[in-house]
């Protein structure tokens, strides 16, 4: 059996399941007309919700960058108030940190 055919029997099984239900006069919601439009629907509620996630991600990582910025150049100012040979060190040290991030 290939996917389009059991696709085709459950929709089959679906549509009488529907007609039974409305000929008993229960309901007339159940059909695949209604399935597909609750799929879809949620669908595009997933979708609003990965946007949603990811949009929050790069606030995050805007922040944390903004932050790494603002470390780096708060220790910039930290490192050049110290004297010229502790400097030169700490310079040095900083930049070989800063190549593996």
């Amino acid at each position: 059996m290939t996917l389009d055919s059991i696709t085709n029997f459950g929709l089959k099984q679906l549509d009488n399941a529907g007609y039974y239900l409305t000929r008993y006069g229960i309901t007339d919601q159940v059909n695949r007309h209604n399935l597909i439009a609750i799929a879809m629907t949620e669908k595009e509620k997933l979708m609003g919700e990965m946007a949603r996630l990811e949009l929050k991600a790069k606030i995050q990582k805007r922040r944390i960058e903004k932050l790494r910025d603002q470390l780096d150049a708060q220790s910039d100012e930290w490192i050049a108030k110290t004297p010229k040979l502790v400097a030169d060190r700490l310079f040095k040290a900083k930049h070989l940190v800063a190549s593996y991030i």
